[in-house]
């Protein structure tokens, strides 16, 4: 039986009023019983990201005036009260843009990676390339903007992190889900007072089948009734990167004999370089007048070889 997902919602009121814009973010569940407990549980995370997000706003401010502040060569003239009003307008607006562009930095890494992708990507059939570029765009472009909506969207991201608890460790996943979350409210455009809806399902999506079972190695019943390998992060955050809509297993752990030929596989570049480190050492050690007469004396010098040096470098070729 399918559940009917609760909702609950909040406006953001930042304390600063140049960052007010009455945008609201809404969560639906159906993991929680009733709207209220969903309004209540966005409220506490929402008002904590908030007020964080608030402070990297202040003092990227305080940064910006004291980088002025330093580049000026005399003592700064007595401004009028409405010039100090515009200055700091200015001083918000250009560290709302900084802080805006470093929060959402995976999110436009993500967008530039998966609008590259390949003519058989599951990307290309399930999202749209251009709204990915002018989304990396309309983040990395964000001067004409105003603050209120630069606000909000790196909001958004935060407390989708917060919600979403593990789901730090899986940021591609993340990228996925926000982009549709933006696509959802029109996009990255200044429309006015938006409704940015996060959907808390989607955004356990593997947390909950980690929880019921994990192992990679054996299949398992789950709850949509298929026998499924376990999951973990990494299976997690490939799903993101490869724009699939639901969590599945993208990566089969080698078992039995592979496990041996992966080691190798993957340490192939050191376990060269120490090969190659013990080959000069037993040359070095021919020529060292350190053992026998046979063994290491009259075998020539390093770079004209004779006797077992010769036959060394024989054997090693």
């Amino acid at each position: 039986e399918q559940k009917t997902p609760q909702l609950g919602y909040i406006t953001v009121i930042p304390t600063v009023k140049a960052l007010q814009g009455e945008h609201t973010i809404e969560l639906q569940s159906t993991q929680l019983k009733s709207g209220v407990e969903c309004g209540w549980w966005l409220c506490q995370h929402t008002t904590t990201q908030t007020a964080t997000l608030e402070k990297q706003v202040n003092m990227e401010v305080a940064a910006i005036r004291a980088l002025r502040s330093r580049s000026q060569a005399s003592a700064a003239a007595e401004n009028d009260s409405d010039s100090k009003s515009t200055e700091d307008d200015a001083d918000l607006a250009k560290a709302m843009q900084v802080i805006h562009r470093r929060t959402l930095e995976g999110f436009v890494t993500w967008c530039n990676y998966v609008s590259s992708a390949t003519l058989g990507s599951l990307c290309r059939k399930g999202l749209d390339m251009a709204a990915l570029r002018d989304m990396s765009a309309q983040v990395m472009e964000n001067s004409t903007r105003p603050p209120d909506r630069l606000f909000v969207e790196a909001l958004v991201l935060r407390v989708m992190e917060s919600v979403g608890e593990q789901m730090l460790q899986c940021p591609e996943r993340l990228s996925y889900l926000l982009f549709h979350t933006y696509q959802e409210a029109g996009g990255l455009w200044d429309l006015g007072p938006t409704n940015f809806t996060i959907d808390m399902d989607k955004l356990h999506d593997g947390l909950i089948q980690m929880n019921l079972h994990t192992n990679p190695y054996t299949r398992h019943k789950m709850p949509n009734g298929k026998h499924e390998l376990g999951l973990n992060f990494d299976d997690i955050n490939e799903s993101g990167i490869q724009c699939r809509e639901n969590v599945t297993k993208t990566f089969k752990e080698p078992a039995s004999m592979m496990v041996v030929v992966d080691f190798l596989l993957c340490y192939r570049i050191p376990i060269m370089l120490k090969l190659y480190c013990l080959t000069l050492s037993g040359y070095i050690y021919l020529g060292s007048h350190q053992g026998d007469d046979i063994t290491t004396t009259h075998n020539g010098t390093f770079l004209a070889p004779k006797w077992l040096r010769i036959n060394f470098l024989q054997y090693v070729a």
